[in-house]
């Protein structure tokens, strides 16, 4: 009877310092979800391993840290909305304040002649930039949102890509630039969006014609194993390497290689195009100019 008595005590003792040791880790628990509560978002509960208590409080430290992460990107995209609503306002009011000066000067007769046409043609080009503008900002919103669907279908990308950029001879010859396009293969099956593929290398090329300063440009597709790949290169400007990691990112211009002309938008556009189709476009640097890659895999069939 004495032994069990002992043994009850004991039991009781184990039992009293357990829950104290419970009410200690409790107490501290608390005291950091204050700290917590009151802005110290980096605070974490630290428990001794074996603790009973430890896996509850691993997993609220996993949730503090998610939570820490979706704070710090809300933040950066609450500075890119802003960066985009200021750019927008500026790059919108811009064209915009010339175009009602020059129809102002025509509507009062303040302009006669050939300054009548001049003003006439200025409003012309100034409405065509803000049109363009507003084309990249409504297609990087409708990708932004992912309401943008691709419809893929086989295609031969070496015919798609041969086509889009017979449209841009006239335009290299017009303004001396010499091009030339290399396939390593007569026909290259993908799966892809010919709607999308043509605003890509359109974007591509226009940067190109507008930017670079080059005075030849070429496109070359390769296959490598379930993979076909398309370089536009040009020989132009260039772009300085430290900037190359940004040069996709929404709103970006080098000094080297965009001008204040365009929205900021358009590689922004064909990244997203790009990966859309399920490629991948990376930028790779020369001698001089630039070479922009895409890769894409092969139709299913065709592996």
């Amino acid at each position: 009877m004495q032994i069990e008595m002992i043994v009850l005590m004991m039991i009781c003792l184990g039992l009293i310092l357990l829950l104290a040791g419970i009410c200690r880790q409790i107490k501290k628990i608390n005291h950091v979800l204050d700290e917590i509560i009151e802005g110290e978002t980096d605070r974490r509960i630290i428990i001794r391993k074996h603790s009973f208590l430890s896996d509850t409080c691993y997993k609220f430290n996993q949730i503090m840290m998610d939570n820490k992460e979706r704070i710090i990107q809300s933040k950066r995209q609450e500075r890119r909305n802003e960066k985009l609503m200021t750019s927008l306002s500026h790059d919108i009011r811009t064209p915009l304040t010339s175009i009602i000066g020059h129809l102002d000067a025509v509507h009062y007769q303040y302009v006669h002649g050939e300054m009548h046409a001049e003003s006439v043609r200025q409003a012309r080009e100034k409405a065509y930039v803000l049109k363009d503008y507003l084309d990249d900002l409504f297609q990087w919103f409708k990708l932004n949102s992912k309401d943008e669907k691709a419809e893929l279908e086989p295609l031969d990308i070496v015919e798609e890509t041969r086509a889009v950029f017979a449209n841009w001879v006239a335009a290299f010859e017009g303004n001396g630039i010499s091009y030339d396009f290399v396939s390593g293969m007569d026909e290259i099956q993908i799966s892809m969006d010919s709607f999308f593929y043509e605003r890509i290398l359109n974007n591509l090329l226009k940067n190109v014609m507008e930017h670079s300063g080059a005075s030849k440009v070429w496109i070359e597709i390769v296959q490598t194993g379930v993979t076909a790949v398309v370089k536009v290169c040009d020989n132009g400007k260039g772009i300085p390497e430290k900037e190359i990691p940004f040069l996709f990112d929404r709103l970006y211009r080098t000094g080297e290689y965009h001008s204040s002309k365009g929205s900021g938008l358009g590689l922004a556009i064909v990244q997203e195009l790009v990966l859309i189709q399920g490629g991948k476009i990376f930028v790779e640097p020369q001698k001089k100019g630039i070479g922009f890659v895409m890769e894409f895999p092969l139709s299913e069939n065709k592996k």
